[in-house]
């Protein structure tokens, strides 16, 4: 509802099909690292 001039803010970003897709494989691979106790190192992720 508009009331006074103010636009709309939905509660959360609408995302595109791909973006969420996007997202879930982010979940699912941050789960995997927390259920093998996987170290940046370990991945390999590990900067000089």
């Amino acid at each position: 509802m508009i009331i006074k001039g103010t636009s709309y803010l939905p509660p959360e970003q609408y995302l595109c099909l791909d973006e969420k897709r996007k997202l879930g494989l982010v979940k699912r691979i941050r789960k995997q690292i927390a259920k093998f106790d996987l170290t940046n190192s370990d991945l390999g992720f590990v900067s000089n």
